[in-house]
């Protein structure tokens, strides 16, 4: 703790130009389960992304999120039917709050926090269920390139739970933000 403090003093003194932001991240999920209802699912990896427009304010972001993810199904486990194939998609969207630690060089750490909904919809032969939307909530850490003022790559490990379903997700994503 007591090593935090100086960096965290250290990095108040330089600051990012304010502004509206748009971001894109493409994501690599990993491999997991989900239960919807009275059946479970496993998935393989498949496509993820997020889009999200924000507020940046020195250290501070604040932004709105919309995340995508289409995974096929690995196994399917319920009374009723036999896995055929298919597909588990998510859509959801989160309210995120970042801090971001700047210093003298191009490079910039950031920490976040979300919350939101996100509906799960499970396609296969046989079935068709889709969730309510459910409680969701985030935890990311990610490092940044500022190649401008204006543009910065990104690398970001998140955490994601969606909660009644049972699901838990972490995603590595290559982002790209750009500041007007």
């Amino acid at each position: 703790m007591r090593f935090l403090l100086p960096l965290l003093f250290y990095t108040l003194l330089f600051s990012a130009p304010s502004g509206v932001y748009v971001e894109v991240n493409f994501d690599n999920p990993s491999s997991s389960d989900i239960a919807v209802e009275d059946s479970e699912y496993s998935y393989d990896k498949g496509t993820s992304g997020t889009v999200a427009v924000g507020y940046q304010m020195d250290q501070w972001r604040f932004e709105l999120e919309s995340n995508y993810s289409q995974n096929a199904l690995s196994a399917f486990e319920d009374k009723v039917s036999e896995l055929g194939s298919g597909d588990v998609l998510k859509k959801g969207g989160l309210v995120n709050v970042y801090y971001s630690a700047y210093n003298d060089t191009k490079l910039v750490s950031t920490i976040g926090l979300g919350v939101g909904a996100t509906e799960v919809q499970t396609v296969d032969s046989t079935t068709d269920v889709t969730s309510d939307p459910s409680l969701t909530y985030q935890g990311s850490v990610s490092l940044g390139y500022m190649v401008d003022e204006d543009w910065t790559w990104t690398i970001k490990y998140r955490y994601l739970d969606i909660k009644d379903i049972e699901s838990e997700n972490q995603t590595y994503s290559l982002g790209l933000r750009y500041l007007f």
